[in-house]
C-alpha cells in the first residue's frame, strides 16, 4: 500500500504559501488548444446522465434530500459520516462490508453533485466548500475522492479521460485535494478495479498520462521556488 505522508502544522503553512504563489505565478499546464481541452469537460446535452441516478444505492437519495434542504457544508460532511459507506452499491455491485468505504461516500457524494448535466471543472468549483469539507482534512478520504472522479469519467463522460489534468488542477486550486494524494492516486493504476466490474486498465492509464501533466507542473514550480529562494 502506498505510504500516505501526513504533514505537521508548520509544514502544513508552508505548503500553502509555497501552493498561492503558483496559483499566482502561472495558469498551470496547457494544452494545445485550450478552447477545444475546455470542451472536452462539456457534459454530452440530452444524454440519460443529465439527471441523477438514485437507483443504485438508497443513501444517495437520503444525501440528496439532505443538501436540498440548505444545510451547511459542515452539516451535509457530518450526515455523509452518518449514513457511511459500508455494504454500499454501486453500479449494481455490493462492497462487502467497510471494503472501498471512502470511495463509496465519496461515489454518494459525486451522484449528486457532480453529474447535473454542466461542466466538470465548473460544478467542482460551485461545490468546493461541500467537498472540502467531506475530504480536506482526510488523506484517504482524497484518495477515495479521486477514485470515485475516476469512475464518473471512465463511465459516464469519458471525453473527461484525456483532460483530466485540469479536473486535478481544479480540486488542487479549491483545497479539495492535497498534491501528494494526487500523486498517491496515481501509483494506484488498478484501484477502481477493486470497485467497478468494467475496469479497463487502458482508461486508467490514460488518465493518468492526462493527471501526469499537472503533477510535473506542481514539480516544476516546486523546483523555481526551491532556485529563487535558496536555502
Amino acid at each position: 500500500r502506498p505510504y500516505l505522508y501526513l504533514m505537521s502544522a508548520a509544514e502544513k503553512r508552508e505548503r500553502e504559501r509555497e501552493k498561492a504563489a503558483r496559483k499566482a505565478k502561472g495558469s498551470g499546464p496547457r494544452e494545445e488548444n485550450d478552447k477545444e481541452a475546455e470542451d472536452e469537460l462539456e457534459f454530452e446535452e440530452g444524454s440519460d446522465d443529465d439527471e441523477v441516478d438514485l437507483g443504485d444505492d438508497e443513501r444517495i437519495a437520503k444525501l440528496k434530500e439532505f443538501i436540498v434542504a440548505g444545510h451547511t457544508p459542515e452539516e451535509c460532511a457530518a450526515e455523509l459520516e452518518k449514513l457511511g459507506g459500508q455494504d454500499a452499491i454501486v453500479c449494481g455491485a455490493m462492497l462487502t462490508g467497510r471494503s472501498g468505504e471512502d470511495f463509496a461516500k465519496a461515489h454518494f457524494l459525486i451522484s449528486v453533485t457532480l453529474d447535473q448535466g454542466g461542466k466538470l471543472t465548473e460544478e467542482i468549483v460551485a461545490n468546493k466548500a461541500l467537498f472540502k469539507a467531506c475530504f480536506a482534512s482526510n488523506a484517504e478520504a482524497q484518495i477515495g475522492f479521486l477514485t470515485a472522479m475516476e469512475l464518473l469519467i471512465v463511465k459516464d463522460k469519458r471525453n473527461g479521460i484525456k483532460v483530466f489534468d485540469k479536473v486535478c488542477k481544479t480540486l488542487w486550486e479549491c483545497d479539495v485535494v492535497e498534491e501528494d494524494q494526487f500523486k498517491v492516486w496515481h501509483a494506484r493504476e488498478t484501484v477502481l478495479q477493486n470497485y467497478y466490474a468494467e475496469f479497463k486498465l487502458g482508461d486508467a492509464i490514460k488518465m493518468r498520462e492526462s493527471a501526469q501533466k499537472f503533477i510535473e507542473w506542481l514539480e516544476a514550480s516546486e523546483e523555481e521556488e526551491e532556485e529563487d529562494d535558496p536555502k
